[in-house]
């Protein structure tokens, strides 16, 4: 499937959501991943959360370690690029899988708002100009 230039393989992303312990959705032009563990123990129930991008794999195991000390390695955890808009997790039929596998609905609720609120910040920024440099410019005395 191609979604706005982007080609997404909507069966590959949907098998993955369903099947790993672990599921990052990494937006690019957010600088966030939408982090999913899905392991539980007596001690912990399932875990959702907005965080920064890692700089790499080794990083994100790093940042789960520490977010979920009761746990060990992930035996399986996979990292999708979400270049598409935030509402197309929807839109595709990825969110409703994603939250099946969650214990509590409320946190990824709060993330899906989360993530919906930088998006609209980002695409602020780029209009008026915040972070963003323009390609052309208004002649002056236009």
């Amino acid at each position: 499937m191609i979604d706005g230039g982007i080609d997404l393989d909507l069966t590959a992303v949907l098998e993955n959501v369903k099947e790993a312990q672990v599921i990052c959705f990494f937006f690019p032009t957010l600088r966030r991943t939408l982090l999913v563990d899905t392991r539980t123990n007596e001690y912990a129930g399932t875990f959702i959360r907005v965080v920064p991008m890692a700089k790499d794999s080794a990083d994100r195991l790093r940042s789960i370690r520490h977010l979920r000390p009761l746990f060990g390695r992930p035996e399986s955890i996979t990292l999708i690029p979400w270049e598409s808009r935030v509402d197309s997790l929807l839109a595709f039929g990825v969110w409703e899988p994603l939250l099946a596998r969650l214990d509590d609905w409320a946190p990824a609720e709060a993330c899906l708002r989360r993530l919906r609120i930088l998006e609209q910040q980002e695409f602020r920024d780029a209009i008026v100009g915040d972070r963003y440099e323009t390609l052309w410019r208004r002649p002056a005395g236009e």
